[in-house]
C-alpha cells in the first residue's frame, strides 16, 4: 500500500490528472494525510534548504509551527522590521520539503518584486521569476519554484491561470484587500481574489501585512472573511448585518470603535486565523530609535501663501479641505499643482489657484527645503562616510522639487515612487552600495510598504500622513533587525507656529523608543488587537 508521502508525490506531479488533485485535495480535508508536527528542531524537514544561508530568528520559528498547526490558511501580522518574509520562506520551504508544495504565486506590491526573488533564491533555493500582465497566464515554473506578480497583475489574469497550477497562494502587504465590505464600492481586486479563495484554487494561503488595519473594524472583517473562504468556511462574523449590530459601537460607515461587552470574542474570532508578533515580544536587539521634532519659521512668502488660502478653503466641504491642507503642509508646489488641477476639474474657482501660483511662481526656496539643508550640512560635519538619508513626502511635485535642490547642494540622489518600475530596484542597489552611488532616497509612499532600506541611519518625514499607522510603516524601513546601527535618527519637519505644527506633533509621538506611536497604540487597543 502506497505511503501518504507517496501519494503526496505522486498526485503534486506535473503529470497530475484534475480527478486526482481532486482527491488529494478532499484527502486532505478529511484529514487521510499525515499532519504536520513540529514540536523541535529534529522535526524540520526542509533544514538543508537554508540551514547555510541563514539562522532564523525564534519568532519567524513559530511563525512556521504556527502556520503548519492551522493549515492550511493563516494571516501573519508581525510588526514592522520582523522579518516576515523570511517567515514566509521557511513555511514554503517546510510544505516543499514535505512533498506538499511545488509551485507558489506570490502577489506583492511592484516594488517588492525583486526583493522576494532575491531572498527565495538567497535564503532558501526557491528559484522564482517576475511575471507583469498577460506573462502571468503562461508562468509555470519547472518542478518547483515560484511566479510572483503585482496586485493590478492578478486583478486582469488571476482567474486565467490554469485552475491547478500552483498549490500555495501567498499575498504581501494584504491589506491592500482590507476594503472588501464597509465601502460603497468594493475594488476589483478584492472581488477577484475573493471569488478565486472561494473557488479554492490554492491549496495553502498564506498573508502577509504589518496593518491589518488602518482605520475601520471592516479591514479586519474583510481579511477574516477572505481567510474563512479560503478555508471553505463561512465567516465566524456572521453577515455584514449581524457584524456591525454586535461588534461595531459607532456608526456603521464610520466602524472606528468596537463595542466593549464584544471586546473578547472579537479578538478571539482574529486570533483564530492571524498570528501576531509584536517587537517587544520578540526581545530582539532593533537600533534605537530618536525621533525629534525639527521645526523651521516659515518664510514671508509661506505666511502669505497660507493666509491667501485661508478665507477660501472655508467655502469648500471638509474633504477638499483636508487634502488642500495637506498639499499645502507637502510643499507650495504640490498646493499650486493640486490647485490648478482642482480648478481644472471646476472644484475650486480658477481665481483662487491663480492666486496661489502668482505667489509660488516667484517663491524662494522653502523653509523646509532650507531645513533639509541644514540636516544635511550636520550630517555632513558629524559622519561623513557612514550618514544615508531617506526622506519620505506623500507628493509627487514634492519629490521632483526635493530632487532638484539636493542636487543643487552636490548630492547624488536616488527616487522611489510608484511610477519609476525597474529604476526603483536600481535605486535601492546604488543606496546600498558601500561606498553608496547615492546618499540619498526620496521615496513616495510607494517605498513605505516592505522596501529594505535598512543601510540608512536617517529618515526625514518631510511631510507626514494623517494616518499613524503608514508612518510606522515609513519608519519600519531603516529601523530593522539586521541594521548595523546602533540608533536611527527620525526627523519630523514641520512649519512653527502652523497647523502643521499641532497635527505632526499628535501624530508622532514615541516614548521609549516603542514600536507604535502612542496614538497608533490607541487605535490598536479600541479595534480589540494590540
Amino acid at each position: 500500500m502506497s505511503t501518504a508521502s507517496d501519494f503526496q508525490t505522486k498526485i503534486l506531479s506535473r503529470k497530475r490528472t484534475p480527478d486526482q488533485y481532486q482527491i488529494y485535495r478532499a484527502g486532505l480535508e478529511w484529514d487521510l494525510t499525515d499532519p504536520i508536527v513540529i514540536e523541535s528542531a529534529e522535526d524540520f524537514r526542509s533544514t538543508q534548504r537554508w540551514r547555510d544561508r541563514l539562522t532564523p530568528y525564534h519568532h519567524q520559528v513559530s511563525n512556521l509551527i504556527t502556520f503548519c498547526r492551522r493549515l492550511p490558511v493563516t494571516l501573519l501580522a508581525d510588526d514592522v522590521g520582523l522579518g516576515k518574509t523570511i517567515s514566509a520562506g521557511l513555511i514554503a520551504s517546510e510544505l516543499i520539503a514535505r512533498s506538499r508544495l511545488s509551485k507558489i504565486l506570490i502577489v506583492c506590491p511592484k516594488i517588492l518584486a525583486q526583493q522576494l526573488k532575491e531572498e527565495l533564491s538567497s535564503k532558501f533555493d526557491i528559484p522564482a521569476e517576475i511575471a507583469i500582465g498577460k506573462d502571468l497566464i503562461k508562468a509555470d515554473p519547472d518542478e518547483l519554484g515560484a511566479v510572483i506578480t503585482t496586485y493590478n497583475t492578478a486583478r486582469l489574469y488571476l482567474e486565467k491561470i490554469p485552475e491547478n497550477r500552483f498549490q500555495m497562494l501567498i499575498l504581501d502587504e494584504a491589506h491592500k484587500l482590507r476594503n472588501l465590505y464597509g465601502v460603497e464600492k468594493t475594488p476589483q481586486v478584492a472581488k477577484r481574489f475573493r471569488k478565486v479563495l472561494e473557488d479554492r484554487r490554492f491549496r495553502f494561503v498564506l498573508m502577509l501585512t504589518a496593518t491589518p488595519i488602518h482605520n475601520r473594524l471592516w479591514d479586519l472583517y474583510s481579511l477574516v472573511d477572505l481567510l474563512t473562504v479560503a478555508r471553505g468556511h463561512e465567516n465566524p462574523f456572521g453577515s455584514e448585518g449581524m457584524f456591525a449590530r454586535k461588534f461595531i459601537a459607532d456608526k456603521r460607515d464610520q466602524a472606528r470603535h468596537l463595542k466593549a461587552d464584544a471586546r473578547e470574542e472579537f479578538r478571539s474570532i482574529v486570533y483564530g486565523y492571524m498570528s501576531r508578533v509584536r517587537r517587544g515580544d520578540a526581545k530582539l536587539y532593533f537600533p534605537e530609535r530618536v525621533v525629534q521634532m525639527h521645526r523651521v519659521d516659515p518664510t514671508p512668502s509661506e505666511l502669505r501663501l497660507i493666509k491667501t488660502i485661508a478665507e477660501p478653503i472655508q467655502k469648500l466641504n471638509r474633504l477638499t479641505q483636508i487634502s488642500i491642507l495637506q498639499a499645502l503642509t507637502s510643499s507650495p508646489d504640490a498646493l499650486m499643482a493640486q490647485l490648478i488641477n482642482m480648478a481644472r476639474n471646476g472644484s475650486v474657482p480658477p481665481e483662487f489657484a491663480a492666486s496661489v501660483k502668482a505667489i509660488v511662481t516667484n517663491m524662494p526656496p522653502s523653509a523646509k527645503l532650507r531645513g533639509l539643508a541644514t540636516l544635511v550640512a550636520q550630517l555632513k560635519k558629524e559622519n561623513p562616510e557612514r550618514w544615508r538619508m531617506v526622506v519620505f513626502t506623500g507628493r509627487r511635485e514634492t519629490q521632483t522639487t526635493i530632487q532638484a535642490f539636493l542636487e543643487d547642494q552636490g548630492l547624488r540622489v536616488g527616487l522611489i515612487n510608484g511610477d519609476s518600475g525597474s529604476r526603483n530596484q536600481e535605486t535601492i542597489n546604488r543606496f546600498r552600495k558601500n561606498p553608496p552611488d547615492v546618499r540619498v532616497v526620496v521615496s513616495t509612499e510607494a517605498g513605505s510598504e516592505g522596501v529594505n532600506l535598512q543601510v540608512a541611519n536617517v529618515l526625514v518625514n518631510y511631510d507626514l500622513p494623517w494616518n499613524p499607522m503608514i508612518v510606522e510603516q515609513r519608519i519600519g524601513r531603516i529601523q530593522r533587525l539586521a541594521s548595523d546601527h546602533a540608533h536611527v535618527s527620525i526627523f519630523n519637519i514641520m512649519l512653527r507656529g502652523t497647523f502643521e505644527e499641532y497635527i505632526v506633533g499628535r501624530l508622532m509621538k514615541t516614548p521609549n523608543g516603542g514600536a507604535c506611536c502612542r496614538r497608533c497604540r490607541g487605535s490598536a487597543a479600541r479595534f480589540g488587537y494590540r
